[in-house]
């Protein structure tokens, strides 16, 4: 049993089975801590997370031939440390609930903090435990333990996404636990570990349990969810699971929304039923279509309908602004990615009110729309803005141009906007919109916008020509009327735009005038990033200047910190503390470690998979985000593209040459090369790749990304072959790419945002540019030798 010179095909399915656990883990990992905390702590809690990947890679290294003599024992307690973790990560997260926001001054917030922190770390010590031992155990068999590894991943990520799908995060994760129990008891059980098989019965029991009836996770008093919860007399319609996730179905009477609204407006506003997707977006529903909207005329909500009324109306995406409630009877399409919503509206009469409901994400239908030209196209789902790291392919440039492409001669678009002081998103949008205008042949796109502001809210509108004196009337009208303050009409003077809801200047109409007259903007502006979103740098909500963030906070007091983009912020502590934690359990141990061999170093070996575990997450990252434009849905766009590297890379693995001649290492990188060199077509034809339908274009996407994805596993399991002769330093150079590879998650957001999604992607092949160069220079040293 100890002996076995090779492992059988039960150790790769072991060590597949908990791989795929891992990958799985990750994936629920960020939807429940997006369910039940913030979602901003999510990517900082895996980070630390996956540092137990790392911790392991030195433990193993350091207890140096002990993991090798236990055998099967070592393995059946690491996978049982993965499995009790999950069932611990159930137990803490139904009991915790967190304001992370307070814990920099509330003690016991930074404990409870810390506490879920913990609860994730303890599953992926123990699978580091677990896999990093069978590289040790057999040093020879690293390209077939690495295939394994990575097909068990790729399993993993299209499981959780899966999952995901069909039942609830923590019935999702009690699931997982129940199939690692499993596998643990058949593997105790053949092997002779009675005690650890027993042990895994057990947990087996307790898993099953807890997959039977999952506790529900708490949710921060801070969440929409919670605050609906607390009304009076509220009821749970429904609760539906799904990849974009959690749906509930609530009903209030005291539920009434209406932003955009005149406080002209003294009569009622009807109650609706509102649906939680996850635990903070919230996307009202009217009870029963066709709606009673009175209320909409003295909304800005139901302006563009006034201004417009005839022709059709596309909405894109959902949200509290609701437009199709404004429709009042109108041709309308209305274009949602969650199928879930558009069904309880079609199970509330929403088609036979005239509503042409349409599952699908916003840029691909603008791209292959049938019908149009459009009288009005809304985008509701700006209302509900958006992280400052999210993908929004809309609002840049090339997706204005190409909605005002899709309008008619006078159409309107209609981009709503929350109302901030000083202004955060609206200088930015309104960039945008400026250079999609002149994209669009626009001479002087000032005449083709008007902005009008109220209490709370704010609505831009663009057409493909320049208003008419008919559309600047009736907006002055209706301004006048229901008292809404003209923030920019073409030939507005200053003193007009301040009216009614009085600010302490014009800023928003001093913005306007700016961007359309090419004057700098306002130095209250400048706080924020204001550059026009781009297909290659798609965050229209990033706003952070980080340059002008001390600026921010001194200036604004407590209130500045709300401006501040804490993703980006998150991403940079979370860079600061793996870098600082790799050192003190990577390098730190290295004097325990006996002394490294030629051909190689320390240094060496720790830069090649340095770079490996960089280049590897910053190109597979950044291919993600680039797949949302075509796929709409992350979480399908993660499932797809995860699967698609982990899988193919598992095959190169299994493919990889083992001879250490500069002729192997020539073919390995050189079809790196090649394969980067198709994964630029996603970023090169993108009207071609989004038309055709869903099957096909992730049949295109997955054809164009496995040769890249097969040929990135093979570097890695080649390195780890020329170590087979000094095997203490193998699960140290696989823990080193194991924190790297946290390192490279939180660097590739960081570098899409800032120079581009392109940029990003050239230096994850810098990466393996330098990882070639490392593996020729060891090459030329053993030939020295």
């Amino acid at each position: 049993m100890v002996g076995r010179a090779t492992p059988g095909r039960l150790d790769l399915v072991a060590v597949a089975g908990v791989s795929a656990a891992l990958l799985a883990l990750e994936v629920l990992l960020l939807r429940l801590f997006e369910f039940s905390h913030w979602y901003h702590f999510a990517g900082l809690a895996i980070a630390l997370a996956l540092l137990g990947l790392g911790a392991a890679g030195t433990t193993l290294a350091l207890a140096g031939r002990y993991p090798f003599s236990r055998g099967d024992g070592w393995f059946l307690t690491g996978l049982g440390v993965t499995a009790a973790g999950f069932l611990l990560l159930l137990v803490v997260q139904s009991r915790v609930t967190l304001r992370p926001v307070f814990a920099g001054w509330d003690l016991g917030e930074l404990v409870r903090l810390l506490l879920v922190d913990l609860a994730a770390f303890v599953p992926f010590y123990g699978a580091g435990l677990a896999i990093g031992q069978v590289f040790l155990r057999w040093p020879e068999r690293t390209r077939g333990l690495y295939a394994a590894n990575l097909l068990g991943s790729g399993i993993g990520s299209l499981g959780a996404a899966l999952l995901l799908a069909t039942v609830p995060v923590a019935m999702a994760l009690a699931v997982v636990a129940v199939l690692l129990f499993a596998l643990g008891s058949v593997i105790g059980w053949v092997r002779g570990q009675r005690v650890a098989g027993t042990a895994c019965v057990l947990g087996l029991v307790l898993a099953l349990l807890a997959a039977v009836r999952p506790p529900e996770p708490a949710v921060s008093d801070f969440k929409a969810l919670s605050r609906i919860g607390e009304l009076p007399g509220v009821e749970t319609l429904a609760v539906h699971s799904g990849l974009p996730g959690r749906l509930t179905l609530l009903r209030a009477d005291s539920l009434r929304y209406a932003p955009g609204l005149s406080l002209g407006w003294t009569e009622s506003v009807p109650s609706v039923d509102v649906a939680v997707v996850g635990s903070d977006r919230v996307v009202p529903l009217a009870r029963r279509w066709p709606v009673d909207a009175a209320h909409r005329r003295a909304s800005l909500a139901g302006l563009p309908r006034q201004l417009r009324p005839h022709g059709r109306l596309l909405v894109l995406g959902s949200g509290a602004w609701q437009t199709p409630v404004a429709a009042g009877g109108r041709a309308v399409t209305w274009v949602e990615a969650d199928g879930r919503l558009l069904e309880i509206a079609r199970a509330r009469g929403a088609s036979e009110a005239g509503i042409t409901l349409v599952e699908d994400g916003a840029w691909r239908h603008l791209v292959t729309a049938p019908d149009g030209p459009y009288s009005v196209i809304a985008f509701d789902a700006a209302w509900e803005e958006g992280d400052a790291a999210a993908e929004d392919y809309v609002l840049t440039v090339a997706g204005l141009a190409l909605a005002l492409a899709r309008l008619e001669a006078d159409g309107l678009l209609a981009i709503p906007l929350p109302l901030d002081d000083p202004p955060r998103y609206y200088p930015r949008v309104m960039a945008t919109l400026e250079r999609a205008l002149h994209r669009q042949g626009a001479a002087a796109p000032g005449e083709h916008v008007a902005v009008l502001r109220g209490l709370q809210a704010l609505l831009i509108l663009a057409s493909p020509r320049p208003l008419a004196e008919a559309d600047i009337a009736a907006l002055r009208d209706f301004a006048e009327r229901w008292r809404f303050d003209v923030a920019w009409l073409p030939g507005q003077a200053r003193e007009q735009a301040n009216r009614y809801h009085r600010l302490d200047s014009p800023i928003f109409h001093d913005i306007a005038r700016a961007l359309f007259e090419g004057r700098p903007l306002p130095p209250a502006t400048r706080l924020f990033h204001a550059a026009p979103a781009e297909l290659d740098r798609p965050y229209p909500w990033r706003s952070l200047a980080w340059g002008e963030t001390p600026r921010l906070v001194r200036e604004l007091g407590g209130r500045g910190w709300s401006y501040l983009d804490w993703t980006l912020i998150l991403s940079v502590v979370t860079t600061v503390v793996v870098a600082v934690l790799a050192f003190l359990l990577v390098l730190v141990p290295l004097g325990r470690l006996p002394a490294i061999q030629r051909p190689f170093g320390r240094l060496s070996v720790a830069g090649y998979f340095t770079a490996l575990g960089l280049g590897y997450i910053v190109v597979e990252l950044v291919v993600f985000q680039r797949l949302i434009l075509y796929l709409g849905e992350p979480v399908l766009a993660a499932a797809l593209v995860f699967a698609t590297f982990l899988i193919g890379s598992g095959i190169g693995s299994a493919m990889t040459p083992t001879d250490a001649s500069r002729a192997s290492l020539g073919r390995i990188y050189l079809a790196v090369a090649v394969g980067l060199a198709l994964a630029l077509v996603p970023f090169l034809a993108v009207h071609a790749l989004s038309t055709p339908p869903l099957a096909w274009r992730i049949t295109l996407l997955v054809a164009l990304l496995l040769p890249l994805a097969w040929a990135m596993g093979r570097p890695f399991p080649w390195a780890l072959r020329q170590l087979a002769g000094q095997a203490r330093w193998i699960p140290w150079a696989w823990g080193i790419n194991g924190f790297t590879s946290v390192l490279g998650a939180s660097l590739a957001p960081l570098l899409s945002i800032h120079i581009g999604q392109s940029a990003a992607l050239v230096a994850g092949a810098a990466c393996y540019v330098a990882a070639f160069a490392i593996a020729r220079h060891w090459l030329v040293r053993s030939k020295r030798a």
